[in-house]
């Protein structure tokens, strides 16, 4: 329905497609080319005519960039593609580099010389990166090549169109808030840092604004546009104009004007007064056309906005967390009694939890692509299952499945790492599930004084794996959106998280633990920001994580000596919650397994 498990990569065809790249560079005269996943739009997903960096490598993850040289070519992913890359990828062409530990620019400087020409698309590269980009030219004596005409592109024979699906209304009830409302509310802002314009170049901060969605991405519900706010609350939108019709326009409200995309560079042109735009989102091509006008540089003020959710958002992503919750334990339910029947693989589970949640009558679409991996595909962070690695459930496997659902009330993502049983785990894994747990619970118990941050957070999930000298190479938690981007900031927690933590917020919980080519072990639970309750004397304000995720953790991979009373007592009720909610949801055979699964820990 909503994925599928086809194997992307193509070794034959990447030789072929660096072959006509080097030819196309030649031409041109460009020594190096660097190839991002990102498109004009930067966001993590994006319509196969801008999936280039795939086209190129045979890539399939949501993060990466290549860089192609003449006689030499790499690709650099981080921590959590760092096993699946070399497994897409062709690796006698590209050489896979971890990005933490060498960018591509760092890169670049061991392999250039002084006077070779570096081409870069203006419209694919942030103004953040291109300056990274004229640093690395300065102090190397080199060119850089604003390219009008992409190569990739230029050789890419077979690109699809791109996409222009329909407008839907998201509903101002589940909102919180008109379009109208919140244009004004940033429209008083910028007039208040004596800004008159702002760039909106992110889609999901238009889908945001405007109260509408689309399905122009997989995954995502937004419109492929770009727009310009005005201090009066006034929202150019650049969009076909074929695609809103006289209902969108009055769900939008006043202060909306429809623009061709094809105007876009001339609107641009004509802007004179001081605008601002964010240089860690907006590509440096935006910069190029605004000769006329003051650019600031800032936070897209929608970012911040859209991640407090209203009450209205809690009130519908706690209605969509709880179906969910409901069709995934039927799921568990469904996984724990064939699973140790050896008939059971990858795909099929993760096409079994996905019929289960389109059971419900109310799913849109995935939140992302099903990560469905067993045994040592458990261990690939974000692996993503294909006919080609696809594997059967076995007794005593460890079975990880991170899945989530788009609702019109709330999007979910959820992790789950189960016993396959039949035969014991394997050695160390019980051990490295209580730790993971022991994480998680501290975590999610936390309180913590206004203007924490998601850095200072982080720590609390990781205790317990480094006192074993261990550790996950991926973010704590990452930011949701509401019937939006499952991934979504500006709030994270992690090492680099800085970002406080704000009531509406939501974000993930989710540490692990992967030994390579063993198990994988993930436990995530999305929580909400909210006020901290009953702190009794206090001299500052405290904030607490409420419950989002409905679903039990498994008991069986628990070492229960290793948790403290309150750990146990965190746990205890956790699955009452999840027992009391979601037990009058479910059909009878699921009712009486989530009994047992959520049994009190003595």
């Amino acid at each position: 329905m909503f994925q599928d498990f086809e194997d992307p990569k193509d070794s034959k065809n990447t030789g072929q497609h660096v072959k006509l790249l080097r030819r196309a560079m030649a031409e041109g005269g460009l020594d190096a080319f660097i190839v991002p996943r990102e498109d004009a739009f930067q966001g993590e997903y994006v319509p196969a005519a801008n999936e280039r960096l795939k086209w190129l490598t045979g890539f399939g993850g949501s993060a990466g960039v290549a860089v192609v040289m003449a006689r030499q070519a790499a690709i650099f992913v981080d921590g959590r593609y760092i096993l699946q890359a070399p497994d897409q990828v062709d690796t006698d062409i590209f050489e896979v580099v971890p990005i933490a530990e060498t960018g591509p620019l760092a890169w670049l400087e061991q392999k250039l010389r002084k006077n070779q020409r570096i081409g870069i698309d203006p419209k694919l590269h942030t103004l953040a990166f291109a300056g990274a980009v004229e640093k690395l030219a300065r102090r190397m004596s080199l060119d850089i090549d604003y390219v009008s005409d992409n190569p990739v592109d230029r050789v890419w024979a077979d690109r699809p169109a791109m996409p222009e699906t329909q407008i839907i209304l998201h509903p101002n009830r589940l909102a919180g808030r008109t379009s109208l409302d919140k244009r004004c509310a940033l429209g008083r802002q910028l007039a208040n840092a004596n800004q008159a314009t702002m760039l909106v170049t992110q889609p999901e901060n238009i889908a945001w604004l405007l109260n509408i969605r689309a399905d122009d991405v997989p995954h995502t519900p937004f419109a492929l546009s770009f727009g310009i706010l005005k201090a009066s609350g006034r929202f150019d939108w650049f969009i076909d104009p074929k695609r809103v019709d006289a209902k969108t326009r009055q769900h939008v409200g006043d202060k909306l004007h429809i623009h061709a995309s094809d105007k876009l560079t001339a609107s641009l042109g004509k802007l004179k007064t001081k605008i601002r735009l964010d240089p860690s989102t907006t590509p440096i091509w935006f910069a190029a056309q605004l000769g006329g006008a003051e650019i600031v540089h800032g936070e897209d003020l929608c970012t911040l906005a859209k991640a407090c959710k209203t009450k209205a958002e809690i009130k519908g992503t706690k209605a969509a967390h709880l179906r969910d919750g409901a069709a995934l334990c039927r799921f568990l339910c469904w996984l724990d009694a064939r699973g140790r029947r050896g008939k059971i693989s990858e795909i099929d589970a993760a096409r079994q939890a996905e019929a289960f949640r389109a059971e419900t009558g109310k799913l849109r679409d995935l939140s992302f692509d099903t990560i469905s991996g067993s045994g040592p595909n458990g261990a690939i962070v974000h692996y993503r299952v294909t006919h080609a690695t696809n594997r059967r459930l076995r007794p005593g496997d460890i079975y990880l499945i991170d899945s989530g659902g788009q609702y019109a009330d709330g999007t979910t993502d959820v992790t789950r790492t189960v016993l396959i049983e039949g035969r014991p785990p394997p050695i160390g894994a019980v051990d490295a599930f209580t730790r993971v747990l022991r994480g998680h619970i501290a975590l999610a118990a936390a309180r913590f004084p206004t203007g924490t941050n998601g850095m200072q957070l982080d720590t609390l999930a990781r205790a317990p794996l480094w006192a074993a000298g261990q550790d996950f190479d991926h973010g704590t938690g990452h930011g949701v959106g509401s019937y939006l981007s499952v991934h979504e900031g500006p709030q994270r927690i992690s090492k680099g998280g800085m970002v406080p933590m704000a009531p509406g917020m939501i974000v993930s919980n989710e540490p692990g633990y992967y030994a390579a080519g063993r198990f994988g072990i993930r436990i995530e639970n999305l929580q909400y920001v909210r006020p901290a309750k009953n702190t009794g004397d206090r001299h500052r304000d405290m904030l607490e994580f409420g419950a989002l995720t409905l679903a039990p953790i498994d008991r069986r991979l628990i070492d229960q000596s290793a948790l403290t009373g309150d750990e146990k007592t965190w746990l205890n009720t956790y699955h009452a919650e999840v027992l009391a909610k979601v037990k009058p949801l479910v059909d009878s055979g699921t009712a009486k397994w989530l009994e047992r699964a959520c049994r009190p820990m003595r």
